[in-house]
This record gives C-alpha cells, structure tokens and sequence, in this order.
C-alpha cells in the first residue's frame, strides 16, 4: 500500500513537471524574455571559452551556435527535460528555441545544466532552421558529444560533426546523459 502511494506520488510529480516543461516549449517569448535569455546565453557562451581551452576555435569557425543557459530535467523511470535557447548565427539577430524531450528507462533524479550545440555546416544550419516545425535530435541529425578532457581541455576526436554538443555545468544528480529524442522548436517573439 505505501509502494503505491509512493509511485503514484512520483508519477504525479513527472506529471507535473511535464506539464510545467511543455508549456515552456509551446510558449512564444515576449520581447522582455528574449532580452533576459541573450543576456543569459551570451555570459553562457564567454564562460564557456573562458573555461575551456580550444572552445574559441571551435564557435568562430561554426555556421551556427545554439546556446541553452539552462536546461532542466527530471525523473523517475520517466523524465522530461526542457529549457529555452538562443541561436547565433549569420543572421543579424538571434533566433529563439524552446527544448523539450520526454525519455523512458533507467532515469532517475533531477539535474540542470548548459548545453551549447554547434552546428559546422550549411548545411546543419538550414536543417535547423528550416520552417516552424520541431528540429529532433536523431531524427534530423545525428549529435556528437564532445568531451571534455584534463583541465577543460577539448577532445578533437568529434569536433568535425555537422552538429556538436557541449554539455556542462551539471546540477543535481541524473543518471541519463543522452541528448537523443530532444527536440528544438523556433519561437516567435510576440
């Protein structure tokens, strides 16, 4: 009887993050957000080169970088994860991205982090920006994660994807790392 209360106490929990996570992802930003999240992304970004030997090489000579100051994610056997983005590319001004995913198997716990995703061709480019609809990771592009070695250092191994991610600044204690399933959605400013 207490293992059911306790499982139905966690489903509602997931549910209720999910629920909370989801609305973030089908949400416009208004044009106040957009402004406090590129403030957010841009300390994101130079805290990043700052502590990671060879990162400057890498975002200079990238088509696009997708910044995502803080990602949230949560679960017990099931998880569901979202955050907000921002995209710097050519273009003149920043794009904004919602980030959702929800994941099944061995999750358990609640973390955050920053991600930053660079995306090395044209071609990765035009996929992720390509209409309204949701850009998949796996389903749209295969996603290295690149590894970060003694003293912040990158692994090169990697670095020459289409499409690379950066995962760091770990919050909180989440047995999953897997970017598989996320999904990045374009947000119009309103």
């Amino acid at each position: 009887m207490l293992a059911r209360k306790i499982r139905a106490g966690l489903m509602s929990a997931i549910v209720a993050l999910g629920v909370a996570l989801s609305g973030q992802a089908m949400a416009d930003i208004t044009v106040q957000e957009a402004t406090v999240l590129d403030a957010t992304a841009k300390d994101t970004l130079t805290k990043f080169k700052a502590d990671t030997t060879g990162a400057e090489a890498v975002i200079a000579n990238a088509k696009g970088v997708l910044v995502c100051p803080k990602i949230t994610k949560g679960g017990f056997i099931i998880g569901v994860e979202g955050g907000e983005c921002v995209l710097y590319s050519g273009a003149s001004l920043p794009l904004y991205y919602s980030t959702n995913a929800v994941k099944a198997g061995f999750l358990a716990g609640v973390q955050s982090y920053s991600m930053i995703l660079v995306l090395n061709t044209d071609t990765a480019l035009a996929k992720f920006t390509a209409g309204d609809r949701e850009w998949e990771v796996g389903a749209d592009a295969s996603v290295a994660i690149a590894k970060m070695g003694a003293g912040a250092s990158l692994d090169t191994t990697n670095l020459k994807r289409e499409v690379v991610a950066f995962i760091f600044g770990e919050k909180g204690l989440m047995g999953d790392l897997s970017l598989e399933g996320s999904r990045f959605k374009k947000q119009d400013l309103k």
